[in-house]
């Protein structure tokens, strides 16, 4: 069975790629517009690892990472973000993220964290 994925990002270029890619990569995908839909939706469905921007309208991804570690703390939370600062990094990982990464960062590194953060220890 498909691991499920929520890919949250305000940018709908981004979601389509990253969508794209992962369904290429055999992982079922349901994307999220804002920080409010993918609550919504994470809390009305089981996933196996959220990947979320920061910076979104509505809300940002450190709240949203919070609140989903919070109704489960055994998720795993990729952060995908367009520039990675040590104190972001820090900050994420105090609030339970797995993995901190940039959106320029290859393709191969970016599946090879997705399986990672799938297999690692609760």
């Amino acid at each position: 069975m498909a691991k499920k994925i929520l890919l949250v990002d305000d940018e709908p270029i981004i979601l389509e790629t990253y969508s794209c890619l992962l369904s290429e990569k055999g992982f079922a995908v349901v994307t999220a517009r804002s920080g409010r839909e993918a609550l919504e939706t994470f809390s009305h469905n089981a996933f196996d690892l959220v990947i979320t921007d920061l910076a979104m309208p509505d809300g940002d991804g450190f709240k949203l990472l919070e609140e989903i570690k919070e109704i489960s703390p055994q998720t795993p939370v990729i952060v995908f973000t367009g520039k990675v600062y040590r104190a972001v990094k820090e900050f994420v990982a105090l609030l339970g993220a797995n993995e901190l990464l940039e959106k320029s960062c290859s393709t191969e590194l970016f599946i090879s964290r997705i399986k990672e953060s799938l297999q690692a220890p609760l």
